[in-house]
């Protein structure tokens, strides 16, 4: 038996969650945009092209909306060599298309192409987080900004 290196956890290491609240009417594409936009903070322009790529082709092939008012666009890209992560807050709730719901939390992924067990992982953490967050009955974040940031670095450490 060969020995294994123990796995690094892609996302805890160097962990930058941006957290943007939506104002009432946002659609889906606005969404998407912004919480794009807001990781111009720490990546470049053409790393931005190609999350936002990434997404929409995603969100074309299959629907990104998972339950109880919760949303994870993601998108893989070799224009990535860290996992980024960017939330988006609606009270009032961003219609997804596709399933005729709302996204109270939208929780945006741009990844690595090669990173599949990080990216995997980061998904069940995130599953699990929602499961137990503080959530209203539609799946609306009970708390502020900062509250939820604080969650969310807990939960993917």
């Amino acid at each position: 038996m060969k020995n294994q290196k123990p796995s690094e956890d892609p996302v805890a290491d160097n962990l930058q969650i941006h957290v943007r609240t939506f104002q009432p009417s946002t659609t889906q594409a606005q969404a998407l945009e912004t919480l794009t936009d807001s990781m111009a903070e720490v990546l470049d322009d053409r790393q931005l092209r190609h999350i936002k790529n990434a997404v929409l082709l995603r969100e074309e092939t299959q629907t990104t909306y998972l339950d109880h008012g919760l949303a994870v666009p993601h998108g893989r890209t070799s224009a990535l060599d860290s996992m980024q992560v960017t939330v988006g807050i609606s009270p009032e709730g961003v219609l997804w298309p596709d399933d005729s719901r709302n996204a109270h939390l939208i929780v945006m992924l741009g990844v690595p192409a090669a990173m599949v067990t990080g990216y995997l992982t980061t998904m069940q953490k995130l599953l699990r987080w929602h499961k137990n967050a503080p959530l209203g009955p539609n799946g609306e974040w009970t708390g502020d900004e900062a509250s939820l940031l604080a969650s969310l670095q807990q939960a993917l450490q």
